[in-house]
């Protein structure tokens, strides 16, 4: 056997060698925990559909494309879920794949995860959760940003920036928390944001508030 014809040989088993391990890639194995069971429809779930689906020109009571509105429970639900199994869901795998998208959305694999396992533990409506909220704390980074990231980012962060209101730094909420828009569409009486979502609690918006009244600083 020549030189040549050795290194011809190799390249081709290395080839087929990665050809076969690409195809044995595998999606990681979700495994739920005694913590999972906490998860909660109305405080966890909802509030991802609402930012990132059910929005002008998407799911929302408007558009509904695809006759689909994923504003609650029930229009979720209609969308192909079949409780206690992702796989089988059908709108879960359109959440994996191009609902993951720029134009979809933003939802990050924490987000897909979190829907996944509130599949697996079988779909529940739960309401009414309790929550960690204390108004005393309102640091950006651990509070603002996450409240930001979890009700605001799928309809106002590039390249979703609806309306043309840009929430996807701290330069840009912060300008907006100064003059007084961030904080009335929280607190507007009957189109309050997110749209077609919850309003913010009280705790929430008193955070909001008090960061703001901070000065809005990105600590």
């Amino acid at each position: 056997m020549t030189m040549r014809f050795s290194k011809i040989v190799f390249a081709l088993v290395l080839i087929l060698s990665l050809i076969q391990t690409q195809g044995c890639k595998h999606e990681p194995v979700i495994v739920l925990t005694a913590a999972d069971s906490a998860i909660c429809f109305e405080r966890d779930i909802l509030p991802i559909f609402v930012t990132n689906c059910a929005k002008s020109g998407c799911h929302d009571a408007v558009t509904a494309e695809e006759e689909l509105i994923l504003n609650s429970w029930q229009g979720i639900m209609a969308g192909g879920i079949k409780p206690g199994d992702p796989s089988d869901s059908e709108i879960f795998q359109e959440i994996k794949g191009k609902m993951g998208g720029p134009k979809y959305g933003n939802l990050n694999s924490e987000q897909k995860i979190l829907i996944q396992k509130w599949i697996m533990l079988g779909a529940k409506n739960t309401t009414n959760c309790p929550t960690d909220c204390d108004s005393n704390q309102f640091k950006f980074s651990a509070n603002i940003q996450p409240m930001i990231d979890k009700y605001c980012a799928g309809c106002h962060a590039y390249p979703n920036t609806s309306g043309s209101v840009d929430l996807s730094s701290h330069t840009s909420i912060a300008s907006y928390a100064k003059n007084g828009t961030l904080l009335n569409s929280l607190t507007h009486p009957t189109n309050w944001m997110p749209k077609g979502g919850n309003k913010l609690s009280d705790c929430q918006i008193k955070q909001f508030e008090k960061w703001i009244n901070a000065g809005a600083p990105n600590d």
